[in-house]
């Protein structure tokens, strides 16, 4: 059964406003650090984006248990509230009805002023309040001024609250030496002014608010349990015993820290324990990125929280930051710690191990949980960007991110990856080769690196493509590159360039290049299709871009279905794998037809080509035909119908590991394996 996010935004602006999108993206961004370490992932969606320019159907996602609806309302938005689409409905008609369905839902509506005139959208909307953006002026400053306040009610919004009200603000415990209050350059001193005068936070500042005749020590402690320390680390701090308490009792008590880089001129001994948080160097004028680093691991670390909370199971110790000696070392050894995605580096795990705690966090229990290591597999990656990616309110920020967390966790289950495509940087080739060369996979897969071990990650790289040398040496021993060879029938009888080992790529303008394009990637394909276990597809392009016969994961799709080889469709990012869905379901899509296809320049040569050849010309209502009648039951996958139906429209990362996963098992049981082998 899937389990929920405990937090979704959900991004809605009209889609012709790029302004809108940028401020979207940028927030995006703010709510989600790089996915390779451990920082901030709170979910989004976007508007989703069918470029008709009319509103969608208002919808809450389903898949969290608290949903925040951030409205960016500017000029385009204005000028469209009232203009009725086809459906009857208005973009305001839009916007009321995410607000009614919001608060029907026990969720919550943020709306966003971007432009002088974006308010009031619509005049059922009157009575709630728009956040005044477009006041700045700067587009940074707007960006900044939503983040600030969208981060301030994710963090109420998760904190423990009474029914469906939000909690209280956050409140910031100001960890420092007395000596620094006049001393210079006066950290302290601009922190306490700077929250005072612009936050509604209540800053909780030590001695000056302990009542007279206190007990000090209950009142840091009683302080510190509920609160999210800022601790201003100057020369003076680690010597200050009070100062180590407090960080000592934030630690213990699972309290978000930030750590601001204050040291003037040296420490002696910098406190250990003050390390594994977020550090700040302080930059005067700043204080305002020194408070909004600490609202966000404050986010984060309530993120955490919860998302633990439903995903532990019985016997599981929870760990909302992650695992260190200070943080572990007392726990019961009995007990898993559970703590956030992704897993610590190889050199931290071996320090740990020591305490004879386990540590784990979900998607790593979910791979280990799969004993695939001994199998052999080797699992190919059909993705691309897809056209139709904003249909689905979703950007290439969230196809790469749920890439990279498959990726990393076939690699942790056991399997080698397979992948067809250049070898350049930024690519998708090199984006896997560096998570392969990440120790940490070995470690946790339990294996001693070996020199002499398949490499981790196979690419097939098709006849005309030209590989350079400094392509491979970059991408270094954990890679294998498999050189396809030219195709039997591409000769240079055809054009005088066509030789067996080219120097330079040609163009596919002509009937000719495209006929030996086609062909060279087929047989890229082919070979690919041979050698694999199973096959992922997300996304992938099913428009006319395309060099070979078919656009290029539809074709690695269509060999593995013909081959019976297991193959898998995340259908929630469009593309190729949603085309297929449709198609197996037996759903008329134009870009299955010869007639959407007959667009691309000489189709009518490269048929004649293909025929002469003696080569099978597949028509794409053909194709289609070929889904329809295997239908869902033809991806020969491990998986129900319900669990395909599942895999083709979550967008949960965590979840289509899982699904992917089991599927692979239960079609590679070990006697049906040891089967195969005889």
């Amino acid at each position: 059964m899937t389990t929920k996010f405990p937090l979704l935004v959900q991004f809605e602006f009209h889609p012709s406003s790029k302004e809108a999108a940028a401020a979207a993206e940028y927030l995006h961004e703010v709510l989600n650090a790089d996915p390779a370490v451990p920082g901030l992932q709170i979910p989004t969606i976007f508007t989703p984006d069918d470029g008709s320019g009319e509103p969608p159907e208002p919808k809450i996602a389903g898949e969290a248990h608290r949903v925040l609806v951030v409205l960016l309302a500017d000029d385009h938005l204005a000028a469209a509230a009232r203009r009725k689409a086809k459906s009857g409905r208005s973009w305001g008609d839009y916007a009321v009805q995410l607000r009614t369905l919001a608060e029907a839902g026990r969720h919550r509506f943020m709306p966003v002023q971007l432009t002088e005139h974006g308010y009031p959208v619509d005049k059922r909307l009157d009575s709630i309040s728009f956040l005044r953006a477009w006041a700045f002026d700067t587009e940074e400053e707007k960006h900044k001024c939503i983040a600030r306040r969208l981060v301030h009610l994710l963090i109420r919004r998760l904190r423990p609250h009474d029914e469906n009200e939000d909690a209280a603000a956050a409140t910031i415990f100001l960890s420092h030496a007395k000596a620094d209050l006049e001393r210079e350059p006066g950290v302290v001193k601009s922190l306490l002014q700077h929250l005072t005068a612009e936050h509604p936070e209540n800053t909780w500042f030590d001695s000056g608010d302990i009542a007279s005749g206190s007990r000090f020590g209950k009142e840091i402690e009683k302080g510190v349990k509920d609160t999210a320390l800022l601790a201003v680390v100057t020369d003076a701090y680690s010597s200050r015993e009070w100062c180590r308490r407090e960080v000592l009792l934030a630690k213990q008590n699972q309290r978000p820290v930030v750590i601001v880089d204050a040291v003037q001129v040296k420490e002696t001994r910098r406190f250990p324990y003050s390390g594994n948080t977020p550090v700040i160097r302080w930059q005067p004028g700043r204080a305002q990125d020194v408070v909004d680093l600490l609202l966000r691991e404050s986010l984060r670390h309530a993120y955490a929280e919860e998302n633990l909370k439903l995903r532990q199971r019985e016997g599981d110790d929870l760990l909302f930051a992650g695992p260190e000696l200070l943080t572990i070392v007392h726990r019961d050894k009995a007990k898993p710690v559970l703590y956030p995605d992704p897993p610590l580096g190889i050199e931290e795990l071996d320090v740990l191990s020591h305490t004879g705690v386990s540590v784990e966090t979900p998607l790593e229990r979910h791979a280990r949980a799969y004993h695939l290591h001994t199998r052999g597999l080797l699992v190919a990656l059909s993705i691309s960007e897809a056209e139709d990616l904003k249909r689905f309110g979703l950007r290439q920020a969230h196809l790469d991110a749920v890439f990279l967390e498959l990726s990393r966790y076939l690699l942790v289950a056991g399997v080698r990856l397979a992948y067809g495509g250049h070898l350049g940087k930024k690519g998708y080739t090199d984006q896997l080769a560096t998570l392969v060369r990440d120790p940490v996979i070995d470690q946790l897969r339990g294996r001693v690196p070996d020199d002499a071990a398949p490499a981790e990650l196979v690419n097939y790289l098709a006849w005309p493509m030209v590989p350079l040398a400094h392509d491979e040496a970059r991408l270094g021993p954990l890679v294998e590159v498999i050189r396809c060879e030219r195709p039997a029938e591409v000769t240079e009888v055809l054009d005088a360039r066509f030789v067996a080992a080219p120097q330079v790529e040609f163009p596919s303008d002509s009937a000719a290049e495209r006929f030996a394009w086609a062909r060279g990637l087929a047989v890229m394909r082919a070979r690919q299709t041979a050698d694999i276990s199973a096959r992922i597809v997300i996304g992938g392009g099913i428009g006319l871009s395309y060099r070979g016969r078919m656009p290029g994961v539809l074709e690695e799709t269509l060999l593995t279905f013909r081959s019976k080889r297991p193959l898998y469709l995340v259908g929630a990012f469009g593309g190729c794998a949603r085309l297929v869905l449709d198609a197996l379901d037996g759903a008329p899509r134009a870009e299955l037809t010869s007639q959407f296809h007959s667009q691309r320049p000489h189709t009518d040569d490269v048929k004649k080509l293909y025929l002469g050849a003696g080569l099978k010309w597949d028509e794409f209502e053909e194709v289609a035909a070929e889904f329809k009648a295997g239908a869902i039951s033809g991806l020969n996958n491990g998986l129900t119908v319900e669990e395909n139906r599942e895999l083709a429209t979550t967008r949960s990362a965590e979840r289509i590991v899982e699904l992917v996963l089991r599927g692979i098992q239960q079609c590679n049981a070990p006697s049906a394996a040891a089967g195969k082998e005889e």
